[in-house]
C-alpha cells in the first residue's frame, strides 16, 4: 500500500510541474481555503496554462457567471514519533505514512448563488494500534454549504452548512493542518466588507470525526457562536471579536463539568519596513458547573527583516501568557480554554495545548532562495498556575501534572525547511527535539523526537 501511494504521489504532480515563469503575472492562485479561489480569468484562452486548467472553469451557459470550478489536493505525509507529548500519551513509538485526498466541486449559479462541495480521503499505513478518526477517515464530506451573494459580489453573503473557517492568526479558530482531516464545522455564516472593515458572525457546532464513510455528525454537545470585525487603520490593523462555546462534559484538572464560556479579545498585526507585529489579548468569563470561569490570555509574535543580509533573515520572538487554575477548591475556573486553536499549536511535534502556560520561543527564519526557506526555534514552557495541569492537544490535563513545586514544563528545539517548487506544489519537512522539565519529569516525562516530511499537491 505505501509502494502504491509513493508512486501516485511522484506521478500526479508532473502536471503541475510547469515553470513559474510560464504562467500568466495575473493568473489565480491556490488558497489555502479553496473556496476563496476565483478563476473566472479562466475565460480567456490565454490564461490557461496548466494542463488541469480546463477544470477551472467549466461553463454551464453562455453567461460567464454560470460555471464550475473542479479541484483538490494530494499530500502525503511521514512521521516518526517518539515518547509524544514527553511519553505521556500515546505509544513509545509511533512510525506511519498518511495519505490524504480532497476533491471538490464550486458551482455558480450567477454572480448571487453558489454551492460549494469537497470530499475528504484520510488514509494511514503503519500507525501503532487504532488511528483516530482525524487521520482515518476512508470518505467524508469535509465542506458541503450553499452561499447567496445579495449584492452579487463578494463584499456580502450568507453561507449555510458544512464549512472550514479561521480568523486572525488561527490561534482560536482554524483548521487541523497536520492531521488528514480538517477542521470544519457546521452551521450558518455571514460577512459584510467594506472600505478598511470586515464583519463576521457565525452560529455552528464542529463536526465530529468519525472512522468510516459518510458519517462524520455535528458534535451535538458543543455550541459555538460569535463575531469578528477586522479594520485597517494607518497605524496597525485591529481584530476585535466576541466568541461563545458552550461544551458539555468539558475536562480539566479541576473536574468535568458543563462549560458555558465567553471570549472577548483584540489583535493587532501589520509590517511596517523591517518590522512585523502580531499581538493578541483576550479575556474570558463564564460557569463551569457551580464554577465561575475567569481566564486570559496574551500573545506576541514580533519579528525584524534584514532583508540587506544575505538570505534576508528575519529575527522573531515569540511568547505567551495563558491563565491556569490556581485553585480547584476556590469555585473559580482560572484555565484559558484555546476553543479550536491551529493544530499543531508551538511545533509540528504539538507537544502542548495553548493553556496553562507561559511560553517563550526566539527564532530564525532564512530565504535560502526564493522558493526555499529554512527556519530553527528554541521554545521554553512553563507552568502558569502551579496548581493546574499540564494540558496535551487538543484540551487535556495529563495525568500526575497538576500541582506540584516546579513550573517549567521543558523545552523543544525545532529545524523546518520549504520549498515551494511551484504556486502548486510544495515540499517540507521539520525535525523536533524535546527534553521534560522537572514538573514533567517527575509525572514520567521522558526526551522524545518527532520528524515529518510531506509533500503536497494542489490542483
Amino acid at each position: 500500500m505505501i509502494r502504491r501511494w509513493l508512486v501516485l504521489a511522484a506521478l500526479l504532480p508532473g502536471a503541475a510541474l510547469l515553470p513559474d515563469a510560464t504562467r500568466a503575472a495575473d493568473r489565480p492562485t491556490y488558497q489555502d481555503f479553496r473556496y476563496d479561489e476565483d478563476w473566472r480569468a479562466m475565460t480567456d484562452p490565454a490564461q490557461r496554462t496548466d494542463v488541469l486548467d480546463p477544470i477551472k472553469w467549466v461553463p454551464i451557459t453562455n453567461d460567464p457567471d454560470w460555471y464550475v470550478t473542479f479541484g483538490g489536493e494530494l499530500r502525503e505525509r511521514y512521521e516518526a514519533s517518539r515518547n509524544p507529548v514527553f511519553g505521556l500519551s500515546g505509544p513509545a513509538r509511533n512510525d506511519y505514512l498518511l495519505h490524504r485526498l480532497f476533491l471538490f466541486g464550486d458551482l455558480h449559479l450567477g454572480p448571487q448563488v453558489r454551492t460549494f462541495v469537497e470530499v475528504v480521503n484520510g488514509l494511514t499505513a503503519g500507525w501503532r494500534g487504532t488511528p483516530p478518526a482525524t487521520q482515518e477517515n476512508q470518505l467524508d464530506l469535509l465542506q458541503g454549504f450553499a452561499e447567496w451573494r445579495p449584492l452579487g459580489d463578494r463584499s456580502a453573503w450568507v453561507r449555510a452548512g458544512r464549512q472550514e473557517m479561521s480568523f486572525g492568526s488561527s490561534r482560536l479558530i482554524s483548521v487541523r493542518e497536520a492531521p488528514n482531516v480538517r477542521r470544519a464545522f457546521d452551521g450558518v455564516r455571514a460577512s459584510w466588507s467594506g472600505t478598511g472593515i470586515r464583519v463576521d458572525g457565525f452560529a455552528v457546532r464542529p463536526v465530529a470525526p468519525q472512522r468510516g464513510s459518510f458519517n462524520d455528525p455535528s458534535d451535538s454537545a458543543q455550541a459555538f457562536w460569535g463575531a469578528y470585525a477586522t479594520v485597517t487603520t494607518p497605524v496597525t490593523n485591529v481584530d476585535v471579536y466576541y466568541l461563545g462555546l458552550t461544551r458539555e462534559n468539558a475536562r480539566f484538572a479541576q473536574g468535568t463539568a458543563t462549560e458555558r464560556r465567553h471570549t472577548i479579545g483584540a489583535r493587532q498585526f501589520g509590517k511596517r519596513g523591517a518590522v512585523d507585529w502580531n499581538i493578541e489579548e483576550a479575556v474570558q468569563f463564564g460557569s463551569f458547573g457551580e464554577a465561575a470561569i475567569r481566564a486570559w490570555t496574551v500573545s506576541a509574535n514580533l519579528g525584524f527583516t534584514a532583508r540587506d543580509l544575505p538570505l534576508a533573515p528575519r529575527f522573531g520572538f515569540n511568547a505567551d501568557a495563558i491563565s491556569g487554575d490556581r485553585d480547584a477548591t476556590d469555585g473559580t475556573l482560572g484555565t484559558f480554554n484555546p476553543l479550536f486553536p491551529k493544530l499543531p499549536y508551538f511545533s509540528e511535534a504539538n507537544l502542548a495545548a495553548p493553556a496553562n502556560l507561559y511560553d517563550i520561543q526566539p527564532n530564525l527564519t532564512l530565504s535560502l532562495t526564493p522558493d526555499v526557506t529554512a527556519s530553527v526555534g528554541w521554545n521554553l514552557l512553563w507552568k502558569q498556575a502551579l496548581a493546574d495541569a499540564f494540558y496535551a492537544p487538543p484540551l487535556s490535563p495529563v495525568r500526575g501534572t497538576a500541582g506540584g513545586s516546579g513550573r517549567f514544563i521543558g523545552q523543544q528545539v525545532s529545524l523546518s525547511a520549504t520549498w515551494s517548487v511551484t504556486d502548486a506544489l510544495a515540499i517540507g519537512g521539520t525535525y523536533v527535539h524535546y527534553e521534560p522539565g522537572g514538573r514533567t519529569r517527575a509525572a514520567g516525562g521522558q526526551a522524545g523526537d518527532f520528524f515529518t516530511a510531506w509533500l503536497q499537491w494542489q490542483f
